[in-house]
């Protein structure tokens, strides 16, 4: 199994023996399915990878992706809305993320402001 790496264009590199890059801004989710990590993207394709989500955590949390669950890691740009009372994300392309307990609180304080700033067409229920 060859180890994840990133080139300078933001491109991830999950597999290189079959050639599979994806490039990080167009991912818009990750979920964790058993052993395996479905990457879904901008273009409405996902992808089936024989890897464990926490094999991407640490890579993508460096390009501003949250870890919002134990199943799911996120990337916030694509973030339409924050509905509290029910913990979960909503994403682009019809895409819902929930969010863990834990990190409810994490999620609100520090990473959704961040968001409406930088993604002011997003509608958020705290």
């Amino acid at each position: 199994m060859s180890s994840l790496t990133v080139r300078q264009n933001f491109e991830l590199i999950v597999d290189s023996k079959r050639s599979l890059h994806l490039i990080i801004e167009q991912i818009i989710m990750l979920e964790a399915e058993s052993n395996y990590t479905l990457v879904h993207t901008k273009d409405g394709n996902s992808c089936l990878l024989a890897r464990c989500i926490n094999a991407f955590d640490e890579e993508l949390t460096r390009y501003g992706f949250l870890r919002v669950h134990k199943s799911y890691i996120i990337n916030p740009q694509y973030v339409l809305d924050y509905i509290g009372k029910e913990r979960k994300i909503l994403l682009e392309n019809n895409l819902c993320a929930p969010i863990a307990r834990r990190k409810k609180s994490m999620i609100r304080v520090s990473s959704i402001r961040k968001i409406i700033g930088k993604y002011p067409r997003m509608n958020i229920n705290l």
